[in-house]
This record gives C-alpha cells, sequence and structure tokens, in this order.
C-alpha cells in the first residue's frame, strides 16, 4: 500500500516540483514535458498548481529538496530514461516514507 499511497499523493508533487525546476532553469514547458514523459498540459497543470498540491509538505522533508535540485540538473544534462526515472521516482519514496 505504500507504493499507492506515493502515487496518489507525492508523486504529483514530486512532478510539480521538477517541473517548477526544468521551466526555472530556462526549459520550456514542452521541454520539460518531454524529460518528464508527460503532456505540456500536464506541466501546465503541475506549473498552476493544478495538479501536486502537497509540495509545501514535501519540502519540509529533510533531502527532499537536494534530490529535487539534484534530478532536474541531471535531467538537463541528459535525456534519462523512463526507467531510471522511475527508479528516482522509487529512491524519493523511500526518502519520504521511510
Amino acid at each position: 500500500m505504500k507504493c499507492e499511497t506515493f502515487v496518489r499523493v507525492h508523486l504529483p508533487a514530486i512532478r510539480a516540483l521538477l517541473a517548477k525546476s526544468l521551466t526555472s532553469r530556462g526549459l520550456t514547458q514542452q521541454e520539460a514535458a518531454g524529460k518528464l514523459y508527460l503532456t505540456q498540459p500536464a506541466v501546465a497543470f503541475y506549473k498552476g498548481h493544478v495538479r501536486g498540491k502537497k509540495t509545501k509538505e514535501l519540502l519540509k522533508i529533510p533531502g527532499v529538496s537536494d534530490k529535487i535540485e539534484e534530478l532536474a540538473k541531471k535531467m538537463i544534462a541528459s535525456q534519462v530514461m523512463r526507467e531510471e526515472l522511475e527508479k528516482e521516482y522509487c529512491s524519493f519514496c523511500a526518502l519520504i516514507l521511510k
């Protein structure tokens, strides 16, 4: 059940933080969407806080902010494959739900 909770509650907030970080570094919403394997409208929803509303709570967890920035830098430097991104999400889960 931990995975279900993570996907429902925390994954949208992580995507919102990543979308914000990627676009603040100069990527367009379309480019950020490609790196996140999402659509541009989904990125717009994450940036507009329509999705991923728990970002403030998530950022209170030690290590989350650093991990978001580290992953965003990695995504800008090169294309992170979908499987690798899924593993990154799993490492967020381990950090958040420990």
